[in-house]
């Protein structure tokens, strides 16, 4: 996968967004977003074959398995109901038909709908999407489980919406995934070709929560200016916060290290990890300074030999608001890390290689906060952070390469202004 590419998409992306915020340009803010959760079921349906080997080292030819994965949805509609953003987690991979000893999924989706007719009560929404996702495939055999291979790739995506006036949505749509091939080795030295369907299907239901459409109202602008004026007699418009999350480690590029088995898979998968940070947020600058840590792992086991790549990494990240477009605040700024590594192999449960050292690392973040006023002790944030290729080398051959790290949903609290909202409250009552 060509890092050029993928940065070349991700700004067309975020051009795309843009361009949607300049569309719909609208005064009120506090129905720019509504949060919603859900379920949703995807269906894959295979009709093509894969090549494995038995105990007696014959090649057997059997139907791949079609599957039926559940998923929780979590998302926001955003511009005032033209916009989703969404992510889609897989709960579990159920084999519904086919041979058992092969597996194709999804894993989760990321991705940003446009929806020409915006979602609203009583009607139908059609909508086109972009996202971005890893479909993986592995295959057991008689000498062991091949490694999972993945093809990371942006889909399209296409569906209708239903929204009822009690705010439940129901939806249908379809990905296309063009990346659906796989050179894949059923054993440690025999290689072969297997496709599998491009397409997949879904239904999903989900419930829209607007927790801020109440705040254009004539009360709630006096209230929150009070409130406004109590932060800041407080020194609690700069203030420090807390954000806790899950973080995405995305490959961009093979390792050497890794690429020199040939039955391996170049590009060595990353787990889901915390991502916890401590930052502290300049009121007039419009600005954060964060302290970050994330546990990051990679580990891939083929044919029963093992690669992990173990990485603590504590961050210190600057980054700059670009402005506040109804509530859809943009940010980008560099970062500088002191990463913990160990680096293990083995064969058979032998141990082959263990090593651990420290290094620096450097990096851009950039993402978005959702807000609705400069006051709100509960924000939820998106961090991407990309880092280039930092060549780490072992016998001569790098095992790290340039990733993406992506956190769809950090809750961020301010403890300060917590304070000054219970204060407030406290007051009143009394």
């Amino acid at each position: 996968m060509s890092d050029l590419t993928q940065m070349n998409r991700a700004i067309i992306l975020t051009s795309l967004l843009l361009f949607t915020i300049q569309l719909i340009a609208q005064k009120d803010r506090y129905h720019f977003a509504a949060s919603y959760l859900g379920l949703e079921g995807e269906i894959i349906q295979e009709s093509n074959s894969f090549k494995s080997l038995n105990s007696q080292n014959q090649i057997n030819n059997t139907d791949l398995p079609s599957t039926l994965t559940p998923r929780v949805l979590i998302g926001a509609t955003h511009f005032w109901g033209h916009a989703d953003f969404y992510i889609s987690i897989p709960l579990s991979n159920l084999k519904i038909s086919g041979n058992r000893h092969a597996s194709i999924s999804n894993q989760v989706f990321t991705g940003f709908r446009f929806l020409p007719i915006k979602s609203q009560a009583d009607h139908f929404s059609p909508y086109l999407g972009i996202g971005f996702n890893s479909k993986n495939y592995q295959q057991e055999g008689a000498n062991g489980n091949s490694p999972l291979y993945s093809n990371w790739q942006w889909y399209p995506e296409i569906g209708l919406s239903y929204r009822t006036k009690k705010n439940i949505v129901f939806e249908i749509g379809a990905r296309y995934f063009e990346k659906n091939e796989y050179h894949t080795y059923i054993s440690r030295d025999l290689i072969n070709s297997t496709a599998v369907s491009p397409l997949s299907f879904s239904i999903a239901l989900k419930k829209v929560v607007d927790l801020t459409s109440s705040y254009s109202s004539e009360g709630a602008q006096k209230f929150l200016k009070k409130m406004h004026q109590k932060a800041s007699e407080n020194n609690a418009l700069s203030a420090f916060s807390i954000g806790v999350g899950y973080n995405a480690l995305i490959p961009l590029d093979k390792t050497d290290f890794a690429s020199r088995l040939p039955f391996f898979n170049d590009e060595i998968e990353g787990n889901l990890s915390p991502d916890i940070g401590v930052a502290y947020y300049l009121h007039q600058m419009d600005a954060s300074l964060r302290l970050s840590f994330r546990p990051l792992k990679q580990k891939e086991t083929s044919y029963h030999y093992t690669h992990q790549l173990n990485r603590n990494s504590f961050a210190i990240e600057a980054f700059k608001f670009l402005g506040d477009y109804h509530g859809f605040a943009p940010f980008i700024g560099p970062y500088v890390s002191y990463d913990f590594y160990r680096l293990r192999e083995s064969d058979f449960g032998q141990e082959l290689i263990h090593k651990t050292f420290e290094k620096f690392g450097y990096g851009v973040v950039f993402g978005w906060d959702i807000r609705q006023s400069n006051i709100d002790y509960l924000i939820l944030r998106t961090n991407l952070r990309y880092t280039p290729d930092l060549n780490h080398k072992h016998q001569g051959l790098s095992f790290t390469a340039s990733q993406l790290e992506f956190n769809f949903i950090q809750i961020v609290f301010y403890p300060e202004r917590f304070k000054v909202y219970k204060r407030r409250n406290h007051d009143h009552i009394n």
